[in-house]
C-alpha cells in the first residue's frame, strides 16, 4: 500500500526486492493486486556464472513476461572481482596474481594489497563477506571456465559477462569498476553480447561444468561414497 502510494504520489517510479525469491515476488505481486496498486517492477539477486539459483528456484520463471513480469537485476556478475582472474584462481601458475588479502599466508604482502587493494576482495570487511566466491569449489569452476574462455578466444570476464548478459531471465547486469580499462573492458563485453550470443557449443560446455557442481559457493569441493567399506 505504502509503495502505491509513493508511485501516486510520483516519488518513485517503481519499486522491487533484493535477495528475495519466486515466493516473495510472487507474494508482493498478489498483494499489490488485492489492493490495487502497482506490482514490483524488478527484483535484484546474486547471480553470475558461478551462481545459477535463481533458475533452480523459481525466481527467473515467476519474473518472466509469462507470470509477474519484473525486470531482474543481477549483481555480482564478476564475483566480487574474482571472475575478472586479477586475484587468482589457486592453479598454483607461478605468474598467478597475488590471492586476496584476506586470504594471503605473508602477512606483509597481505598487509600492502589491505594499503592498495585492487577491489573489493583486498579489503578486510567485503574479503570476508564475500568468501564464498573463494572456496575450492568455486576456484575450481572458474579455473575450469577459464580455460574454455581461452579456447574460444575471451577473456575470463567477457565469459562472465557475455554468459549473464545472454541469459533470458537477466534484463540487466550491475557491474562496479575499480579503473577505467576494466570500464572498457566491460562495456566491450556488453557490446558484443548485444552483437551475438555466445557460441553454443561453448555454452553447452559452461552447462556441463555447471551441472558437475550447480552451487560450488556453498559446497565442498570433495567428493567420496556414502557407502561403507568404500
Amino acid at each position: 500500500e505504502a509503495m502505491g502510494l509513493l508511485v501516486k504520489e510520483g516519488k518513485i517510479r517503481g519499486y522491487g526486492a533484493c535477495n528475495d525469491n519466486a515466493v516473495g515476488l510472487m507474494g508482493m505481486a498478489a498483494a499489490a493486486r488485492e489492493l490495487g496498486v502497482p506490482g514490483p517492477c524488478c527484483m535484484q539477486n546474486d547471480y553470475s556464472i558461478l551462481n545459477r539459483r535463481i533458475e533452480e528456484n523459481g525466481l527467473s520463471e515467476a519474473s518472466s513476461p509469462a507470470l509477474e513480469n519484473a525486470g531482474f537485476m543481477a549483481y555480482n556478475v564478476l564475483a566480487g572481482g574474482m571472475l575478472t582472474g586479477k586475484y587468482g584462481l589457486g592453479t598454483g601458475a607461478e605468474d598467478e596474481p597475488l590471492p586476496a588479502a584476506v586470504d594471503d599466508a605473508d602477512v606483509e604482502r597481505a598487509r600492502q594489497s589491505l594499503r592498495n587493494p585492487r577491489g573489493r576482495m583486498d579489503m578486510r570487511g567485503w574479503g570476508l563477506t564475500l568468501i564464498r566466491y573463494r572456496t575450492q569449489a568455486a576456484r575450481q569452476a572458474m579455473a575450469t571456465y577459464a580455460k574454455l574462455a581461452k579456447q574460444y578466444g575471451l577473456s575470463l570476464t567477457e565469459l562472465a559477462l557475455r554468459f549473464a548478459a545472454g541469459r533470458p531471465a537477466v534484463t540487466t547486469s550491475l557491474v562496479a569498476h575499480t579503473s577505467v580499462e576494466q570500464l572498457e573492458e566491460c562495456l566491450e563485453a556488453f557490446r558484443r553480447a548485444a552483437a551475438e550470443p555466445l557460441d553454443a557449443r561453448l555454452r553447452w560446455e559452461i552447462d556441463r561444468v555447471h551441472l558437475q557442481n550447480r552451487l560450488p559457493l556453498f559446497a565442498n569441493a570433495r567428493t567420496e561414497s556414502l557407502r561403507r567399506n568404500e
